[in-house]
């Protein structure tokens, strides 16, 4: 067994500290970007709702402006937290497995939006888009549920239960207004409210 003495033990503890602020780096960043998606797109399809259920009327300029206002927002939150981390790595294997996962997600979400687009577009059936969303919240769930493995939290697994369902029920009440509703609500509670928690858990561990 190797010797014990004050100087390993500090390396030791130092390494161990460097790990866990790592963990909260990535808890403060991943939190900022769900919490941020969440919120923006999540007012997005409320608004899509609204519209639907006959209680607003957006017309073109505001469907232009709900359609893309979001995703320029979130792109500029996006680009914050890239500039803010610019100088930090993620060496933990933790890390580096959740970082896959998501980054994932968001690479099939990118092809995905071309994919079901053009479809839609080319073949003039809006029913074609509205799969999108169900394949997607069925993605989130799989993302989360790789998270559920590594960390072992209960609550990890509760949001990809909670994905999986919300496919489920955005299957049933595909073409109504309740669709956007739905998806509103799994926005707002399943990725808004996690990344509110890991911001949360990573200033307790700071």
């Amino acid at each position: 067994m190797r010797e014990v003495n004050p100087q390993s033990a500090r390396d030791d503890l130092a390494f161990i500290t460097s790990l866990v602020g790592e963990g909260a780096r990535a808890q403060v960043s991943g939190g900022v970007l769900l919490l941020s998606g969440g919120i923006l797109y999540g007012i997005q399809c409320l608004c899509h709702w609204a519209d639907m259920a006959g209680f607003i009327r957006l017309g073109t300029a505001g469907h232009l402006i709900n359609g893309i206002l979001p995703s320029v927002l979130f792109l500029v939150a996006v680009g914050i937290v890239m500039w803010r981390d610019r100088h930090k790595t993620h060496t933990g294997v933790a890390s580096r497995a959740l970082n896959a996962a998501f980054g994932g997600v968001g690479l099939a979400n990118l092809f995905m939006n071309f994919v079901f687009g053009y479809t839609a577009l080319t073949h003039k059936l809006w029913f074609i888009w509205m799969l999108y969303p169900i394949v997607l919240c069925s993605l989130m769930g799989a993302a989360w549920y790789v998270a559920v493995i590594i960390r072992r939290k209960l609550w990890l697994g509760a949001v990809s239960a909670g994905w999986f369902a919300a496919a489920f029920a955005l299957m049933w009440r595909i073409e109504t207004p309740d669709y956007m509703l739905i998806l509103s609500a799994a926005l707002f509670l399943l990725m808004g409210v996690p990344g509110y928690v890991f911001m949360r858990l990573a200033k307790a561990q700071a």
